[in-house]
């Protein structure tokens, strides 16, 4: 359902060219049919981008398979769920391994790089602290700190040179290809005691640093540059690339690292220190005798670095001659990038997941015959069950006693797997929340595969997931200096030493911890979950003065944290006040420096005097009036027929109107009251008045055979009742109607609502078409399919939605920013509100690989990756409402797409209740502005991710919502007074006119004047007038400008008709009498029809020609 567009071939087409996708012909008669079918087969090509069936032969469609097609098809039984799956993943393999051309040009670069090293002059031997001899401008990446250490130093080219790592082993993919080069540093260069006090590290760092000096000035080289491995300051690598064309096609990472066996493993025991209190803290030891503190973490580190060649050999012993092994590590590795699992400090690398399928292969979890795709559901199932972080797991076999037990790993890491020798965990680097993530993930992927979905393949692999879209609130810590104050608060001396005065790290687990504590206790909390009384000191010292008792109603008194929230864009934003607290509170970080990303969108669907609400209160005070209206109706006494049903069909009452309606009480001075009709009428003298929309209803009535089978007949019986229900309504409860043929006008609390009377027939009848013979025929028409969508499809519809708001509360914020966004490109009235709600809901209903969102934000981020990405052209968004679709029926739904494509409207959206027409998107877009949306989308989102992860602040939020005015031919300028929706504009303004509304409402006993909206009606008189040479686009919620487009054929000479002559001028051309837009006299037109509503009318005359 939201495979991505086939690069470049998405909508093709500006806005103004020809549609890309035109309506089939009909035929006259079955031989006429079969003709003209035969005729489009041979005449017309298909659509660009559009997928055809391909088209075999008889002779070729039942030929007998051969063996190699046989045994093809039992593997695909055996290894993959599908054919389609197989085809998918060998696809993907092909994309991201690399091709033998490059493998030649990348070993060749290689090569050369080894002849360089190895000629790297030497450096006499000097003292640690004496770095005189390096050049000037050349810093040692490392921070020195105590600077005091003893040893000497000298540079000696490297022994050996060895290439390590997934290259060798085929596993590493594109597009960021990395080599890793280990440098085994020359005997002479260490000495016995270098695993002390970091002695090892500074003269690895100083060995790098003279490296890198002297190949910077080697012209092979385009980038020279140093980088941390996995975030480990203390063990920085020399990243080499090429110069020229070849720059991007590899990384070469150098790897400095100790001659084998000269470290003693036993030294290196996650249990033992090497950095000593006395030199790290300036501090003699304590003379209690206290031990030294251990330093797993340097520990590790040192050993990693012994540990190269012996993980390579062990690797290629067990993945070399399995192919399928070796795809499951290259799809794993695309499955870890695509959710940026292995990026940053404490990642799971690819080297781990390596690591990880030799660990299963040696327990006979995964065989070397299994295909890459089994491999992969393997490792994942594996991820998803088992916890590293309680039950670590070991490669090593030995039963030696004086290797350490797990518990002493589990002591020292957070996450543990041991390599072979018993002595290194692999994952020392990995912190606890990463594989917690891994986790999370991993069972997410192992649902979405178990349900076999055709989509699967597309979203476990094909779709990435960034924080940003991934997570609700993202908290951001600025500057990170303020983490040293919080490891002084924390008392994290121990943590700091073994990091090498790492911060960050030293920092990174306690603060997590913290936060998953307090965040945790809340949830609790709200719940009224009962701790034990002994934890309520506890509890208070951990809150702080935030903490208080309080007796609840059930009589119990516990100690509790209150945190305010009116609202629930308040209540999203609770986490934050959590956050900031805590942080201030045990680690001395102020809330200046913590900057969270949780609402900054809020405020574009926030109203005016509502800066602490984003609408969801008035919604719900706008639906409980509906409520009682219901019920109200339900009761009446009097009508002929008794009501059997009562639906809302309006985006109020699915909590999905942009700007919520408010109670209105209109202000008599603007006003001319007409009392023959108690209506009002708009003072010419005033600005416009506030834009009041009644929100429609349909009530359905009993049936009776009563009922005339005439469509003439029926509509006069429902104007009846709706005469009826005005008067009962008036009679029985005192509210102001006004009943009109078509619908009745309720005014109740301020809110208007338009009753539409439905009898459940009437479709049926409007359907019969009379042949000359007098048959009676059933045929759809456009009368009955727009009943049948007013009165029963949009009230289903809105019910389902209504429901999946009271299961999902971030839907209404979510469908809102999406509409307000779509709007503020001057594209709405292309998108009904329905269809707009539609693609909203699928993010929730199908959030794969994601989890529904549980914020506006997120919700509004991925709408705008779904719009950019999904193939609208070759699929259909299926929107399983209810969960009613099963899998076969949507697999169904997509065969009869592809079938009857040309027939169907360029943006189809599917629902349990609308399986085949997409009634929804009948009407528009065209192709030329979905082409244009989804190129606004592709644009807007990048520049938002970017802002909402820039750790100083978003800035101006607003950016991405205003329209790109430049592409416009003409702009019409309104003057805000007689727009009566200016304050809703995506730049709200400081200043606007009054719009005629008491400020405290009350009992009105006057109808308010209904969808009076200037602009709107401007709008219907041009499109009217000059719908046939231009198109016109405007911002509903508080434009001021019109954008105009000229269409590409109206700009054509056409020949002279006097019927025709609208807008066009005469011409001679060729010596025929020709005609041509008057584009002066329409500009002129154009400020005729808006006079006072028109400030200006620009014309761009650059970017058009007669």
């Amino acid at each position: 359902m939201m495979g991505p567009a086939p690069t470049g071939e998405q909508l093709c087409g500006a806005i103004g060219e020809p549609e890309v996708m035109e309506p089939a012909l009909e035929g006259t008669g079955k031989e006429g049919k079969k003709a003209s079918s035969r005729k489009r087969t041979l005449a017309e090509p298909p659509a660009k981008g559009l997928l055809q069936p391909v088209k075999l032969s008889r002779a070729e469609l039942y030929k007998e398979p051969t063996n190699e097609e046989l045994n093809h098809l039992r593997e695909t039984e055996i290894l993959f769920h599908s054919s389609l799956l197989r085809l998918q993943v060998e696809e993907l393999l092909k994309e991201v391994r690399l091709s033998e051309k490059k493998k030649d040009r990348i070993d060749a670069f290689l090569r050369e790089v080894n002849q360089r090293v190895v000629r790297v002059p030497s450096v006499p031997e000097t003292e640690l602290t004496d770095q005189a001899w390096l050049p000037a401008g050349v810093r040692v990446p490392l921070h020195q700190v105590p600077y005091a250490v003893k040893g000497c130093f000298r540079f000696l080219p490297p022994a050996q040179v060895t290439v390590v790592g997934s290259y060798l082993l085929g596993t590493c993919i594109r597009p960021d290809i990395n080599v890793d080069v280990a440098l085994t540093m020359p005997r002479e260069i260490l000495q016995d005691k270098d695993g002390l006090n970091q002695r090892y590290f500074r003269k690895r760092a100083l060995y790098l640093a003279h490296l890198a000096y002297h190949l910077a000035q080697d012209p092979l080289f385009g980038s020279v540059c140093f980088s941390y491995t996995n975030g480990c300051h203390l063990k920085p690598s020399l990243l080499l690339r090429p110069r020229g064309k070849d720059e991007r096609l590899v990384t070469v990472r150098l790897h400095p690292c100790p001659p084998p066996d000269f470290f003693r493993p036993c030294r290196l025991l996650p249990t033992k220190n090497n950095v000593r209190s006395a030199w790290y803290r300036g501090q003699s030891p304590a003379g209690d005798g206290s031990p030294e503190p251990p330093t797993p973490h340097y520990n590790t580190w040192v050993l990693q670095d012994t540990a190269l060649e012996s993980h390579l050999q062990l690797l290629s012993t067990m993945l070399g001659s399995a192919q399928g092994l070796k795809d499951g590590v290259a799809l794993l590795k695309v499955w870890l990038r695509q959710r940026e699992l292995d990026k940053g400090q404490g990642g799971f690398t690819g080297f781990l997941v390596s690591m990880l399928v030799v660990f299963l292969v040696s327990t006979h979890k995964i065989h070397t015959t299994m295909s890459g795709y089994q491999v992969l559901r393997s490792v994942l199932q594996f991820l998803a069950t088992t916890d590293l972080t309680v039950n670590g797991i070991s490669l090593c076999l030995s039963s030696d006693p004086s290797l350490p037990a797990l518990a002493d790993f589990h002591q020292a890491f957070s996450v543990v797997f041991l390599d072979s020798s018993g002595r290194l965990n692999l994952c020392a680097d990995v912190t606890a929340s990463t594989y917690h993530q891994v986790q999370y993930e991993a069972r997410l992927s192992m649902t979405l595969l178990d349900s076999r979905a055709d989509d699967g393949f597309q979203l476990l692999l094909m779709t990435p997931k960034p924080m940003i879209r991934a997570f609700d609130h993202v908290l951001h810590l600025h500057p990170l200096s303020r983490l040293q104050a919080a490891c002084h608060r924390l008392k994290l001396w121990p943590e700091l030493q073994d990091n090498g005065g790492d911060y960050v790290s030293a920092a990174l687990g306690p603060l997590t911890t913290l936060l998953e504590q307090g965040l945790g206790t809340r949830l609790k909390l709200l719940a009224h979950s009962r701790p034990p009384v002994p934890e309520a000191a506890k509890f208070r010292q951990f809150w702080g003065f935030r903490s208080e008792l309080r007796r609840f109603q059930d009589g119990a008194i516990r100690e509790a944290v209150v945190w305010e929230a009116a609202s629930m864009s308040q209540k999203r934003l609770i986490p934050h006040q959590v956050v900031t607290h805590l942080l201030a509170l045990h680690t001395d970080i102020p809330e200046t420096c913590v900057h969270y990303v949780g609402g900054p969108l809020d405020a574009l669907i926030q109203g005016l005097k509502q800066t602490s609400s984003t609408g969801e209160e008035a919604l719900a005070v706008a639906v409980c009036c509906y409520d009682d209206l219901s019920r109200l109706l339900w009761g009446l006494e009097g009508l002929p027929l008794t009501v059997s049903a009562v639906q809302g069909a309006h985006p109020v009452l699915r909590y999905t109107e942009v700007f919520p309606p408010t109670p209105v009480r209109p202000a008599s001075s603007f006003y001319e009251p007409l009392q023959e009709r108690s209506s009002l009428l708009p003072r010419l003298d005033k600005p416009c008045p506030a834009y009041v929309e009644p929100m429609t209803v349909v009530c359905h009535l009993e049936g009776s055979g009563q009922w005339p089978q005439d469509a003439e007949a029926v509509q006069r019986v429902r104007a009846a009742f709706q005469l009826r229900l005005a008067e009962l309504l008036t009679q029985q409860h005192g509210l102001q109607c006004r009943a009109t043929a078509t619908h009745t006008d309720v005014l109740k609390d301020g809110f208007v609502f338009r009753i539409r009377v439905a009898y459940q027939r009437e479709p049926q009848i409007l359907k019969e078409v009379q042949s000359p013979e007098g048959m009676i025929s059933l045929r759809d028409t456009p009368a009955s399919l727009h009943l049948e969508r007013d009165t029963r499809q949009l009230p289903l519809l809105t019910s389902a939605l209504h429901g999946l708001q009271q299961q999902h509360p971030a839907f209404s914020g979510v469908a809102r920013l999406a509409k307000r966004w779509v709007r503020a490109q001057l594209l709405g009235e292309d998108f009904t509100d329905e269809s707009l709600d539609l693609v909203a809901a699928a993010l929730f209903l199908h959030p794969e690989p994601f989890t529904p969102p549980s914020s506006p934000q997120v919700g509004f981020l991925r709408f705008l990756y779904l719009v950019s990405t999904f193939d609208w052209k070759n699929n259909p968004l299926i929107v399983n409402l209810n969960n009613e679709l099963t899998v076969e029926e949507q697999v169904e739904i997509r065969s009869g797409f592809l079938a009857a494509r040309t027939q169907l409207p360029v943006m189809v959206i599917v629902t349990p209740q609308d399986r085949k027409h997409s009634v929804w998107t009948q009407d528009g877009p065209s192709a030329q502005i979905l082409q244009q949306l989804v190129v606004l989308a592709a644009e807007a989102l990048p520049m938002l991710e970017k802002q909402l992860m820039d750790p100083r602040g978003p800035g101006d939020i607003r950016t991405v919502f205003r329209p790109p005015l430049d592409i416009y031919d003409v702009l019409i300028r309104l003057s805000p007074r007689h727009i009566p929706r200016h304050r809703q504009a995506v730049d709200s303004p400081a200043a606007s006119f009054c719009r005629g509304l008491l400020s405290q409402p009350g009992p009105s006993s006057l109808m308010p004047v209904l969808g009076y909206d200037p602009p709107q009606l401007y709008l219907m008189q041009l499109r009217e007038a000059f719908g046939d040479l231009a198109l016109f686009f405007y911002d509903q919620h508080g434009g001021e400008v019109i954008g105009v487009l000229w269409k590409p054929t109206s700009f054509q000479p056409q020949p002279f008709k006097a019927s025709s002559t609208k807008g066009r001028m005469v011409m001679s051309r060729g010596g025929e009498l020709v005609m041509v837009p008057n584009v002066e006299a329409i500009l002129e037109d154009f400020a005729v029809l808006g006079e006072g509503l028109v400030q200006t009318v620009e014309a761009r005359s650059e970017r058009w020609t007669v």
